[in-house]
């Protein structure tokens, strides 16, 4: 259809204004108007020309489906319901200039949207995104953003995760306790001990939402036409629970108490006090939350305390149970009763249909699709969340400049490509596949600004998956991404710019010893540009024509400026010594599975992340000693040798027991010239140690670390063998 619909101080928007409810659908744009354009849509009169007309209609059955023409001389709206009102609302605030979503008033702008007719309904009706708020208290104000955020994309669920072995999050007036004592585990953010006993004088981390705060998120909420749906963990995560209530715990074999803390008590005892607890928290987050929803969890339960714990082998005996497996299923069924019983339904964990499915359960996904068609095909509605494609708290691009995530990676385009119904379902069966979600983990994002890195936009990229039933080709949704992105800049949102996922590679020639950075994956008809001292490129920078030969130290930042917003980046470090290209074998080649940049990736001069040691260039051994040697050609003076490793104990790497550095002039008779030891530290990530040799010449170096054995006791896989992480020797 030709023409732009263009909205003027003369434009009312004329609704029934008796359905208070179509009045809060059409508030964002009566709200956007008002504050970007400085125009007040009228909302009183008769329809005339050039009006926006928004009416109910019984003609449209999908609940969240609309109807809208835009001429030039009118905006029609239609739906059956307010909400799919709602959603051709945030259709229009889309076509309008990008402007709209500014929070104050902006000048010179025609307010206009092209002609078009759409018809439109979701494909799926559950869309969401999970936030773990547990392993990382979230300010509340961050909440009503995501809501916000959310609502722009059609998004209608928000599933809080309230609480983990890691903190309690959901304030109970009948179990205070749970707040003074789980809401609070000793140490940083990052602490991995689930100490909850060290009192008074221990650094304490952590908080919990009131339950007047969480009214008002859900009502915020469900002004935007979003469900909040709480999680509380069970019968697993559960230490942060455990240690302000441990008469909940199982007994150890002989019938005593387990001691606390310890991080293998971390499941519920099926006492029925427990059960009294459970089902007294769940009437209280009942009480706060009308979700037809509750999430109970039901995943990663190890149920070795149940095999061992007096009670719940009587527990077994008197409910005929053969399993620890079954044991869970009449857990998770008890508290479905309960639950059902409320006019609620549960969801879980794929880990629920272990031991046999409660009967009116919903489940999620997470472990592939596999939990998803099983349950299907019991005749259970699903929710598709599998790893691979929408776990947000992997990383989204191979750039070493990536802040911490959890392991694994999960581009834009791998969400935009998933298919949340999977093969070899019937017809009947895939209506069961209700919709998708993406989840985000935060046990490496301890800030609303990390987390909203790792949500955008790929959560933009699953919102069109579960929204569209014929989607687009990616490289078209990409072409709207960008024209789109810059809205998000209007909320402050720090979004990823990985929207193409740009791979640096690199490679030294073996005869120059160069060092030689080449870019793949540019998309067609975007022109790449670089810098070399860190810093972002801009249009100004160098343009991307070929190899870069790398001659001297270098931090390369290249990316795609689009429209003057850089909106793919990807970034490495250059380090250029007398060591740099030359023969380095190894006595013990690194685990394959940490061996990507070759043997020589040691002192191929390119480092690896400061915060990663999965990114390709650094070289991982368990259990087994770094034992290089370095041949430089000819004898050469040198002063210094500079050697990296890695320390995250979280993920059992570990600094080495000492470093020794030896020089040879024939390759054989080695001399040790450095040694140094005590190198354990609290901080995670790369570590430098710089070891002075004095003036010395040598054709051979030798670098020996020592790997540091077994790891101690009450550490995270406490008996297995330490992990070592060498990345870059320099020799100068």
């Amino acid at each position: 259809m030709p023409g732009e619909f263009v909205i003027t101080k003369a434009t009312r928007i004329i609704y029934n204004q008796q359905d208070k409810e179509l009045a809060v659908a059409i508030s964002p744009l009566v709200l956007k108007f008002q504050e970007a354009a400085g125009i007040k849509l009228k909302t009183t009169g008769k329809l005339r020309t050039h009006d926006i007309l928004v009416r109910l209609t019984d003609n449209i059955t999908q609940p969240e489906g609309y109807h809208m023409e835009i001429s030039p001389n009118s905006i029609k709206i239609e739906a059956g319901t307010p909400t799919g009102v709602f959603y051709a609302v945030q259709s229009l605030l889309q076509l309008l200039p990008t402007e709209i979503e500014s929070p104050i008033l902006v000048k010179n702008v025609q307010w206009k949207a092209q002609a078009v007719v759409i018809d439109d309904a979701p494909a799926f009706a559950y869309r969401g995104l999970m936030l773990d708020v547990a392993r990382h208290f979230m300010p509340y104000n961050f909440l009503e953003k995501m809501v916000d955020l959310m609502a722009m994309q059609k998004m209608n669920t928000l599933h809080l995760h309230l609480t983990d072995s890691q903190g309690w999050r959901f304030e109970s007036k009948k179990y205070p306790k749970l707040n003074t004592i789980g809401a609070y585990r000793k140490g940083t953010a990052f602490n991995t001990t689930y100490d909850y006993a060290s009192r008074p004088n221990d650094t304490l981390y952590g908080g919990y939402y009131t339950q007047d705060q969480l009214r008002k998120l859900v009502a915020y909420a469900q002004s935007k036409f979003i469900t909040i749906i709480p999680e509380i963990e069970m019968p697993a995560h559960a230490s942060a629970a455990l240690a302000a209530y441990p008469e909940f715990a199982c007994l150890d074999s002989t019938g005593k108490a387990f001691p606390y803390p310890s991080q293998i008590q971390n499941e519920f005892c099926t006492k029925d006090s427990t059960f009294i607890f459970l089902t007294d928290i769940l009437t209280e987050v009942m009480d706060v939350f009308p979700s037809k929803y509750i999430h109970i969890a039901g995943d990663e339960a190890s149920k070795e305390n149940w095999r061992k714990c007096p009670i719940c082998l009587q527990r077994m005996k008197d409910e005929h149970l053969n399993s620890v497996d079954e044991l869970q299923s009449y857990f998770v069924k008890r508290i479905e009763k309960f639950v059902n019983e409320k006019g609620r339904r549960i969801i879980g964990w794929d880990e629920i249909l272990e031991g046999g499915l409660a009967p009116n359960a919903t489940v999620m996904s997470w472990r592939g699709e596999q939990g998803g068609i099983d349950a299907a095909k019991l005749g259970h509605q699903v929710i598709m969340t599998p790893g691979d494609y929408c776990y947000f708290d992997h990383y989204q691009s191979a750039d070493s400049s990536e802040p911490p995530a959890f392991e694994g990676l999960t581009t834009l385009a791998t969400v935009y490509g998933y298919h949340p119904v999977p093969d070899g379902l019937t017809p009947e069966q895939a209506k069961l596949i209700i919709g998708t979600q993406g989840n985000l983990w935060t046990e490496s994002v301890p800030t609303p600004e990390h987390a909203e890195y790792m949500y955008f936009p790929r959560a933009i990229a699953l919102a069109e998956v579960a929204w569209t039933v014929n989607k687009q080709p990616y490289d078209q949704f990409l072409s709207r991404l960008l024209s789109y992105i810059n809205r998000l800049d209007y909320y402050h949102v720090n979004y990823s710019r990985h929207m193409f996922d740009i791979q640096m590679t690199t490679s030294v020639d073996s005869v120059t010893k160069l060092v030689r950075a080449q870019l793949a994956g540019i998309p067609n008809g975007y022109d790449v540009y670089y810098t070399t001292d860190g810093s972002h490129p801009t249009v100004n920078s160098l343009k991307y024509t070929g190899p870069i030969t790398i001659t001297k130290d270098a931090e390369i930042n290249a990316g795609v400026i689009y429209k003057g917003i850089l909106v793919d980046e990807v970034n490495k470090t250059f380090t250029i010594n007398k060591a740099t290209g030359h023969p380095s074998p190894l006595v013990t080649p690194a685990n394959k599975s940490y061996n990507k940049g070759g043997e020589h990736a040691w002192n191929n001069g390119i480092l690896g992340s400061d915060s990663r040691f999965n990114d390709g260039e650094w070289l991982g051994w368990s259990g087994q000693d770094f034992d290089g040697t370095i041949d430089l050609g000819t004898p050469q003076y040198m002063d210094t040798i500079t050697t990296r490793f890695f320390n995250k104990p979280s993920d059992w790497v570990y600094m080495p027991q000492w470093v020794s550095i030896s020089v040879s002039n024939n390759g054989v008779d080695f001399k040790e010239v450095a040694r140094q030891a005590d190198l354990q530290t609290n901080k995670d990530g790369s570590h430098t140690l710089k070891m002075g040799l004095g003036h010395i010449t040598a054709r051979y170096v030798k670098v020996v670390a020592k790997c540091d054995g077994l790891i101690p006791k009450g550490s995270p896989g406490e008996g297995n063998q330490a992990w070592l992480f060498v990345d870059e020797v320099k020799v100068e």
